[in-house]
């Protein structure tokens, strides 16, 4: 082997090699010994997504029966009028691009329902997708037929479907623009307003769902927490903080609750997670120590990739709670 192609080696192999550095807990300001006397809520990030392609009714079913709280999907209103389910990649000012997820350039905003469903086929050995390639098929009559589905056919599958509770909530992320006001008409065509809730990054579509739903749940959505996080909450009459997982601070969440404000952690999208996870020596990749260490913050919520893991975290939580409080 050349000597050039040696040192290149040896200084890869070093690098991947490098043992991480960061405590979760120590970012989060958390120690085993905090105790919460509540029962948090699972909800799955686009439905169970390493069970089943995510923002499907497969995954959201799925979710369901692992007995998770609720689940969160991302809405698109297309040029048809009609809004779909789907997540896709890019930033928040161009989201649902296609490249990762369907292999092709453009948007889910250059197609109308029905060219989407029809047309767009979904890259299978996508790092996007936190499923295997084996759950993920074009062909409609597989059990794992994957498409774009509308927002109405995930309401009613998940308001008729007989593995699926009453009470199990729909949070509605407004991921594309024009969402607020058709997302809340179309819940209160189907009278599910007491199911649905909605949130944004994009704050204004919150403030707008507000404007004509005065009694519905909105979450303000924040990557980067900025440090005036409760007043931009508040002044779009917001009901919930939805931290990213990694600035949910138990002094976040305290100052969250002390302004009467409910709380929520989410995970980022299974790529990004597995980038994140490899830096924490005290948890794994969205395993029962990563939620519990989570759940130590007081938050009162886990929008989670893996809600079956997620709830094994709550119940240990639960647990150990009720035996403390037996002891005293």
């Amino acid at each position: 082997m050349p000597k050039n192609q040696m040192k290149r080696t040896r200084s890869f192999s070093k690098a991947t090699m490098q043992s991480p550095t960061f405590s979760l807990a120590t970012k989060l300001n958390v120690t085993d010994d905090i105790h919460h006397n509540h029962r948090p809520a699972v909800i799955g990030h686009r439905g169970s997504l390493y069970t089943a392609l995510e923002n499907t009714s497969r995954s959201f079913i799925d979710a369901a029966k692992a007995g998770a709280d609720g689940i969160e999907l991302d809405v698109f209103l297309l040029k048809c009028g009609t809004l779909v389910v789907f997540h896709g990649t890019g930033t928040d000012q161009s989201p649902g691009l296609l490249k990762s997820y369907c292999g092709i350039d453009g948007s889910i905003l250059d197609y109308t329902a029905d060219e989407a469903r029809s047309l767009l086929t979904f890259n299978k050995h996508s790092d996007q997708f936190g499923c295997g390639p084996d759950m993920i098929t074009d062909d409609n009559h597989d059990d794992h037929y994957c498409y774009v589905h509308t927002l109405e056919e995930v309401l009613l599958t998940l308001r008729d479907h007989p593995d699926v509770k009453p009470e199990f909530l729909i949070k509605i992320e407004l991921k594309g623009p024009g969402t607020a006001l058709p997302s809340v008409e179309l819940v209160k065509k189907h009278n599910m307003m007491h199911r649905c809730q909605f949130a944004s990054f994009n704050h204004e579509r919150i403030a707008k769902v507000k404007s004509v739903a005065p009694d519905a749940t909105t979450g303000a959505l924040w990557a980067d927490l900025p440090s005036d996080f409760l007043e931009r909450c508040l002044e779009v009459q917001a009901d919930e903080v939805h931290f990213r997982y990694d600035t949910c601070t138990q002094n976040n969440v305290e100052a969250a609750h002390n302004a009467g404000l409910r709380t929520m952690a989410w995970f980022r999208g299974p790529k990004a997670m597995g980038t994140d996870a490899i830096k924490y020596h005290d948890v794994g990749n969205e395993d029962v120590n990563m939620y519990k260490t989570v759940l130590q913050s007081g938050v009162m919520s886990l929008c989670a990739n893996r809600p079956a893991v997620a709830l094994e975290a709550v119940l240990e939580q639960v647990t150990r709670c009720i035996s403390d409080d037996e002891e005293d």
